[in-house]
């Protein structure tokens, strides 16, 4: 047997950015499970809906509509405070993604658009 080969920096470096990099949420995920939770919402099997709304969020926290989705699916259980606590974080996320402004309009929460300052309003 070859006698074992010492790791270069360049190689740890490598390493530790494949480990990161498979760490790290993917925008991809977690949107079947988003679709398949839909279906089951508009079927009344709202205890697995929230149960995959919530794999889709763990899988992928930062898409909005996921969370606005799951505030419809505990809303529609009767468990409002939960869902506003939801709504809350989904608006925070994405005020102007089209999910969240929808849901948000179900529930009865006004949602602020986000003021966008163009570079001639700063002077720079």
């Amino acid at each position: 047997m070859p006698p074992r080969k010492e790791p270069t920096p360049e190689d740890t470096a490598e390493a530790n950015y494949r480990r990161e990099n498979a760490l790290r949420p993917n925008p991809y995920l977690g949107y079947n499970r988003n679709t398949l939770a839909m279906y089951l919402i508009e079927r009344g099997a709202y205890r697995i809906a929230e149960s995959e709304l919530r794999r889709a969020i763990w899988l992928n926290p930062y898409e909005p509509a996921f969370l606005a989705n799951l505030a419809w699916c505990l809303h529609k259980q009767g468990r409002n405070d939960e869902a506003r606590d939801c709504l809350k974080q989904a608006i925070e996320q994405g005020p102007d993604t089209i999910q969240v402004r929808q849901i948000a309009k179900l529930l009865g929460v006004e949602v602020e658009r986000r003021e966008t300052r163009g570079t001639h309003e700063t002077g720079h």
